[in-house]
């Protein structure tokens, strides 16, 4: 039987009361924060580490992706477009292979986003982890954070939930998913890390050459592929995303450790052999491991539209659908060497639409989903999750927001004036055409 002690803090001070509380500042949940604050409301965000932008940021995954197909743009809006305009100003960002991903510096990033919240007028609270939440029939009340100024209760009347975890939706009850069906283990985890010391001059443009290398030798790190993104504006620097982390679960202390440890072991592997077999990479060394580990999947909310491997691979068109993804099935094995398991589905022929029944979850009636965490099954979340089609959720999430405002139920929203309120700023709700 487990123990259980009090309590030592019967009550929480009341710190801040909002039109909006956003949980999380991955790219998905600032694009949240920025398109509300924008549309007038008074919007707070909270997020746990001390660097807005997710993954790309404090994961140093130095890459946007699932952008566009051959003969479609995926991904756009005024959002999208600012940090990209401000990225170039910068020297902080790059097109890729026809504009299907940016290149980007996760530094210049960083600040890009802490500007533009700034700007309008946003409340950034770093290094703040939320703990509970306050539940009043069927809408959330409060959320209670932890931080450097100890407890603290965030009274709102809409909320959105940009945990990656769907954190929010569960610390409310919300239901949600867990893992593939046949044994509810999740995609490997990664720990990306970043590489400097390289000759840009003499390292190789394609990954080819370095994967046909790297495929010669037998390996402790469970990928027979490489994957290095240069990062734009800086003099020999480049992310790389390679370590897989199996049979992992990351919500728990043992499969957080696990990422830490076994990351970097992989990652001095790495760049080991690339020292030793890759041209331009004779004085290469590992200068940073991520801050945030690469969580690929962990809960997922279930809404009232699941959206399925099916919908993903015919290219489903939906009469409420609020983004597009051209990002094919993309399933990180939790159990086996990633890249030697066949991915059919990978390349989409056309791209799908998420429908808005995907980011309300079940049983609260002022909670939207921004990012990772949506209604799908295992193998279509392998799509969705990709962080360009993310940022477009998290845009249309904080117009919703807005939209929403005065009686702040989710049900209330006219997803049809939605859908033109998300074009009339570019973002793309149908199926968009080249």
């Amino acid at each position: 039987m487990s123990a259980f002690v009090d309590f030592p803090q019967p009550s929480v001070p009341v710190s801040g009361t909002y039109d909006l509380v956003v949980c999380g500042g991955g790219l998905s949940g600032c694009a949240a924060a920025w398109n509300a604050a924008k549309r007038g409301l008074n919007v707070m965000l909270l997020e746990h580490y001390h660097k807005l932008g997710g993954v790309p940021v404090s994961g140093i995954l130095g890459i946007i992706s699932g952008l566009k197909l051959e003969k479609e743009i995926t991904v756009d809006g005024l959002f999208f477009r600012e940090i990209l305009r401000r990225l170039e100003q910068l020297n902080g960002s790059q097109a890729r292979d026809g504009g299907w991903a940016y290149r980007v510096d996760p530094e210049k990033l960083d600040l890009v986003l802490l500007q533009m919240l700034q700007e309008v007028r946003v409340k950034i609270l770093l290094q703040t982890t939320l703990i509970a939440v306050g539940r009043d029939r069927r809408e959330i009340a409060y959320v209670v954070t932890a931080s450097k100024q100890g407890l603290e209760a965030w009274k709102a009347a809409f909320f959105i939930d940009d945990t990656g975890d769907a954190d929010a939706a569960y610390m409310a009850g919300c239901p949600t998913q867990y893992g593939r069906p046949s044994d509810g283990k999740v995609q490997s985890s990664s720990l990306t890390f970043k590489l400097a010391g390289i000759d840009l001059e003499q390292a190789p443009r394609s990954m080819a050459e370095a994967t046909a290398l790297w495929r010669k030798e037998r390996h402790m790190t469970p990928t027979n592929h490489t994957v290095i993104t240069y990062l734009p504006g800086t003099s020999g620097e480049a992310a790389v995303n390679m370590t897989h982390i199996l049979n992992c679960d990351p919500l728990t202390h043992e499969g957080q450790e696990r990422i830490r440890r076994e990351g970097m072991m992989q990652a001095m592997e790495i760049a080991e052999f690339f020292r030793k077999n890759l041209p331009g990479f004779r004085n290469c060394y590992v200068a940073q491991t991520a801050m945030q580990p690469g969580i690929r999947e962990t809960r997922r909310i279930a809404g009232a539209y699941i959206l399925t491997e099916e919908d993903v691979i015919c290219g489903r068109d939906f009469a409420d659908e609020i983004a597009r993804s051209g990002w094919g099935i993309d399933i990180h094995v939790p159990d086996k060497v990633h890249g030697e398991t066949p991915m059919p589905h990978f390349c989409l022929q056309k791209s799908y639409g998420i429908p808005f029944r995907c980011i309300v979850p079940q049983g609260i009636d002022n909670l939207l989903i921004a990012g990772r965490p949506v209604s799908a099954t295992h193998e279509a979340f392998s799509s969705s999750r990709i962080n360009g089609t993310c940022i477009a959720i998290g845009e249309v999430c904080g117009i919703a927001a807005a939209m929403a405002r005065g009686l702040w139920k989710t049900q209330q929203i006219d997803v049809t004036q939605l859908q033109a309120e998300a074009e009339a700023q570019h973002g793309i709700v149908h199926r968009h055409v080249i």
